[in-house]
């Protein structure tokens, strides 16, 4: 099966400087790394890549084969803290703050056959399935509090964590979306996210920061669907080149002439299966 990939990111309408990242690459495998810095914590931009970087250098790790789920959920966390201590070393040795490392981490990847994604915080991952239509899925915390891989650097930030967000066994909210409706799965504040996607079923599968759901249209003071933007996202014209950077770019352009922004920053990577018949 042959697999196109892309990705790109852009500011947000509020932000001074971008505190996303994305990295892509083909190191035996399609991948792309997400990283979104918490706008409250100073030079998270700088941790957003830190993370983001070591998470390309231990990817290999991530990409063993799990012999099942209960196996890639164990590895989920043993990794994801390896990944946030190689990069706390990195800050110490910079003279910064931890704090700099709090940002959400999203490592996707795929073997050909599936797609497998890790979500450490919060973010938005959409599919299109082969009759065409898009579905999508929302991760969110209580309070709009993810909860990072810096907390896990220091005992007393993640009991502090624990004890002021709002129900912590059910704090992660994971929202499925479709033409049909909205359904939502709680899950305890710490629980692996991982998802696994079939290329067969749903041949297209795209994953983003919480950026995605950020669009608001400014005249009504109305948030986009979610799903809507999906769709908007997906509706390539093809898969040549810089198809994520071009689509992305086209939207937002497009709906910023109706007064419609993304308020945050976004990133975006995509993976298409491709047609590989002969004609």
């Amino acid at each position: 099966m042959t697999v196109a990939l892309d990705s790109h990111f852009t500011i947000g309408k509020l932000h001074l400087c971008c505190q996303d990242y994305v990295y892509q690459g083909w190191a035996g495998f399609p991948y792309v790394i997400l990283a979104d810095g918490c706008s409250s914590a100073p030079d998270s931009d700088v941790g957003a890549r830190l993370l983001a970087l070591n998470a390309r250098r231990l990817l290999p790790q991530f990409a063993l084969a799990a012999r099942d789920e209960a196996e890639r959920h164990a590895r989920h966390w043993r990794l994801g803290r390896r990944i946030v201590r190689r990069a706390a070393r990195q800050v110490r040795d910079l003279g910064m703050n931890l704090s700099i490392l709090d940002a959400t981490l999203l490592v996707a990847w795929c073997d050909g056959v599936t797609v497998y994604v890790h979500l450490y915080g919060d973010g938005c991952l959409a599919v299109r399935r082969l009759d065409g239509g898009v579905a999508a899925i929302e991760v969110e915390y209580a309070g709009n509090a993810p909860y990072y891989l810096s907390y896990q650097l220091d005992p007393e930030r993640q009991d502090l964590y624990r004890d002021s967000i709002e129900a912590p066994a059910s704090a992660q909210r994971i929202h499925y979306l479709s033409d049909s409706g909205i359904t939502t799965r709680r899950e305890r504040f710490d629980a692996p996210t991982v998802f696994s996607f079939s290329l067969a079923a749903l041949p297209t599968v795209a994953v983003a920061t919480d950026g995605l759901r950020s669009f608001v249209d400014i005249e009504l003071s109305e948030r986009m669907n979610l799903l809507v933007m999906a769709r908007a996202l997906l509706d390539f014209l093809d898969t040549d080149g810089a198809f994520v950077k071009h689509q992305l770019r086209q939207v937002v352009a497009d709906y910023g002439r109706r007064n419609i922004f993304n308020l945050d920053d976004l990133s975006m990577g995509v993976f298409v299966k491709m047609d590989n018949a002969v004609g």
